[in-house]
């Protein structure tokens, strides 16, 4: 009788964690992200999401390829950010200096 019982609710325990996990994934289905960049230097790119989970379960951070007059490209981020929240990163002082591509890169515990 003692192991049918715990046999059983060790059953439930796992059921009911399966049936938990699509619903907090559900919630993070919804985000929308926006990203831009400035339109004169020094160049910078934001990113900002709504729809997370609060933060610091989850957040978003801007990631800018930079460019420069001879073609080589690196990569910077900006500070990760809750809901609602504009992270920036800007590629560099100088203004011959360009932004290649801005997207956002988001971080879920």
């Amino acid at each position: 009788m003692k192991k049918t019982l715990t046999a059983t609710l060790g059953l439930a325990l796992a059921t009911g964690s399966l049936i938990a996990a699509p619903s907090a994934s559900a919630a993070s289905s919804s985000v929308d992200c926006e990203v831009w960049k400035s339109s004169t230097a020094p160049y910078t790119g934001y990113a900002k999401c709504t729809g997370m989970l609060p933060y610091p379960l989850e957040g978003a951070r801007v990631k800018v390829i930079c460019i420069d007059p001879r073609g080589s490209k690196w990569t910077v981020y900006g500070s990760t950010q809750g809901n609602g929240k504009t992270s920036s990163a800007k590629c560099s002082d100088n203004p011959s200096v360009g932004i290649y591509k801005v997207g956002v890169e988001r971080i879920r515990l």
